[in-house]
């Protein structure tokens, strides 16, 4: 069952899991990935590249939504889950969609390229 849909950016519920894909392939996604790569060289954001900051900055800002997150990304997909379906769950999920799609809303103010900028070396790429 789908729980928030965007363009590039859907939580489902399939009874076991509910499940975070962004898709990295999106042009959206590829324009905010490229201007990060520009601040920060050689940095590619596909699926492995966005993990890696979302983990960084989820830890930073707001660690209980990272809390039991498992994470699965592979090419341009980025899937990340939060076992075991409840209302609690599906609420964490659909807060965590919520925060990503606000980082994109404030990728040129205090957002995504600030970090890139100011914490990239922190992060584990």
């Amino acid at each position: 069952m789908e729980l928030m849909k965007r363009d590039f950016l859907t939580v489902t519920d399939d009874g076991e899991n509910i499940c975070m894909s962004l898709d990295t392939a999106h042009e959206d996604v590829q324009k905010v990935g490229k201007k990060m790569a520009e601040i920060r060289t050689g940095l590619k954001m596909d699926g492995k590249g966005w993990e890696a900051f979302l983990k960084y900055y989820l830890d930073a800002n707001n660690p209980a939504l990272l809390k039991d997150l498992i994470w699965n990304s592979e090419g341009d997909d980025l899937k990340a889950y939060y076992k075991k379906t409840s209302a609690f769950t599906r609420a964490k999920g659909i807060s965590l969609g919520k925060y990503v799609m606000t980082l994109f809303g404030e990728a040129e103010g205090k957002g995504l390229y600030c970090v890139i900028r100011d914490e990239g070396d922190f992060i584990d790429w």
